[in-house]
């Protein structure tokens, strides 16, 4: 009677346990109302769903070897221990990112948001701080509009100043053009490239809205940088909370110590002077410097949304590629299609369960009901397992849960034939049960075990959905063998404890 005691208490701390890693994962496919801070601290404890229920995007991707310097292959190493790094603070949950043959890399990306994710994985992030040339600019505009006004056939199109007067003043401090006069003015300046001194350059600003109208403003900055990215400690994005401000997101950098010194240095050196913080060849932000910065931080300024700030940031932080990738094959799962694989999932594996459950109780009578709740006991624990672990569910997944339902049904009609074989015997009611669990132990633990042999080697040597339905497998059977066993047994003798029957139905 003690001993069925700590059993019975063992049974309940076993199924309490399950229904405590369970709780995530229900709450996060079953609450819409969840703000993203609780979706990610809920994910790190729930069960996820593969590409092909959840939906997302496959990718595979090349690295340019024509700008790589070095080896090629370190290059693709490098590149896949960023991609993996950015892919991490992104948030997306069981990706797989993998290092092809021949300089490529897999991207697996369940649930994300498709152009965000490409955007976000493809970014060289090229971050440089420039000082801008304002008192070169008339100059360098003047001598641009000659020599455009020499060549050009038909002045009157644009006026006495052909290039200038497709320029307009910005806030006073900046000039610009109109989206419809953009590729205009980037062309000729193209064209009058040598007309412009090697040691400054145009660079774009990022679109904008400006008095109603979409501009981009117009940089003459120094080629070579005062300082880059490399230097790069942290990135952290934010609201911009200074009294001056607009408001609106804001990228924090903090460099390193020697970086940090670097740019003291070149504040100190340059008060007054605007200080261009360009990402890819695009300027974010031109601030004056209005003091020495000793303590080695900076803010980019771009007019972001929080997700373009936080990616930035994201970018910055996880360091740039170290050649630029392509995309040269790619493939999305639409969340309906993931919805519907969910659907059909879920609807044969209740049917399954249900019939097997009606048979059980039809063919066992008592004994069935027990077998009942024993399988209904394995998927349960099951699935709090997969959530503890933080495994993924995939359709393989689920048909490995549907195969454990069998392997569990198969474990209790030995046990019932056993016990069956005993009562013909003349044995009493706890005789046989405790005779039938016994004897069939040795065939339910052989069977089981060889199967999980396969599902163990299955695993280790399969890759994606294989690995998937090894997992769910080799868990199930487990998991079978205390339910099945253990769990049935408790209560077995639960009830011929409390009942004492003089007969068993079964």
């Amino acid at each position: 009677m003690r001993g069925l005691r700590w059993r019975s208490i063992l049974l309940l701390v076993v199924i309490v346990g399950g229904l405590i890693a369970i709780y995530p994962t229900i709450q996060l496919y079953t609450n819409p109302n969840l703000t993203e801070a609780e979706q990610v601290a809920l994910h790190k404890k729930a069960l996820h769903l593969g590409l092909d229920l959840k939906g997302g995007m496959h990718l595979v991707l090349e690295v340019d070897r024509s700008k790589v310097e070095g080896r090629v292959e370190d290059a693709v190493d490098r590149t896949v221990h960023i991609i993996k790094n950015r892919i991490d603070q992104f948030g997306v949950f069981e990706p797989i990112i993998q290092k092809l043959t021949g300089g490529r890399i897999l991207v697996q990306l369940p649930g994300v948001d498709r152009e965000r994710a490409k955007a976000l994985i493809g970014k060289t992030a090229q971050l440089t701080f420039h000082l801008v040339q304002q008192n070169q600019y008339n100059e360098v505009l003047n001598a641009v509009d000659s020599w455009i006004k020499k060549r050009m056939k038909d002045t009157l199109l644009f006026g006495e100043n052909p290039f200038l007067s497709l320029l307009r003043s910005i806030e006073k401090i900046d000039i610009g053009v109109y989206e419809a006069d953009y590729w205009t003015v980037d062309s000729m300046i193209r064209a009058a490239q040598d007309t412009i001194p090697d040691s400054v350059g145009f660079y774009w600003g990022p679109w904008e809205d400006y008095l109603g109208r979409r501009i981009r403003r117009l940089y003459l900055l120094k080629n070579r940088p005062e300082l880059t990215g490399a230097g790069i400690k942290d990135a952290r994005h934010s609201l911009d909370q200074r009294p001056t401000s607009m408001g609106g997101w804001i990228v924090e950098l903090e460099f390193n110590r020697k970086a940090a010194r670097e740019f003291a240095r070149v504040t100190r050196q340059n008060i007054n002077r605007r200080l261009a913080i360009v990402l890819d060849e695009i300027v974010q932000s031109a601030p004056r410097i209005k003091e020495a910065i000793p303590r080695g931080r900076a803010m980019i300024e771009g007019r972001f949304s929080a997700e373009a700030a936080r990616d930035l940031a994201i970018v910055l932080r996880a360091g740039a590629l170290p050649a630029p990738v392509r995309i040269i094959e790619e493939r999305s799962v639409g969340p309906s299609l993931g919805r519907d694989s969910i659907e059909k999932g879920i609807r044969s594996t209740l049917i399954a369960a249900l019939v097997v459950i009606g048979f059980m109780l039809v063919y066992y009578a008592f004994a069935g009901l027990v077998a009942d709740f024993t399988l209904l006991l394995n998927i349960f624990l099951l699935l709090g397992l997969l959530s503890a672990l933080r495994g993924t569910l995939t359709m393989p997944g689920i048909a490995g849960i549907a195969l454990t339902i069998g392997m569990s049904v198969d474990a209790n009609i030995l046990i019932f034939e056993r016990i069956r074989e005993e009562l013909r015997m003349g044995k009493t009611v706890r005789s046989a049960i405790e005779a039938g669990f016994k004897r069939a132990w040795v065939t339910i633990f052989d069977a089981n075990m060889t199967t999980l042999i396969t599902g163990i080697i299955l695993y280790f040597l399969g890759s994606g959905p294989v690995k998937g339905f090894a997992l769910t497998l080799s868990a199930g059977l487990i998991i079978n063998l205390f339910s099945a066993v253990f769990g049935g047994r408790v209560i077995f003798d639960l009830f011929t404890t409390k009942v004492q029957p003089q007969k068993l139905r079964i």
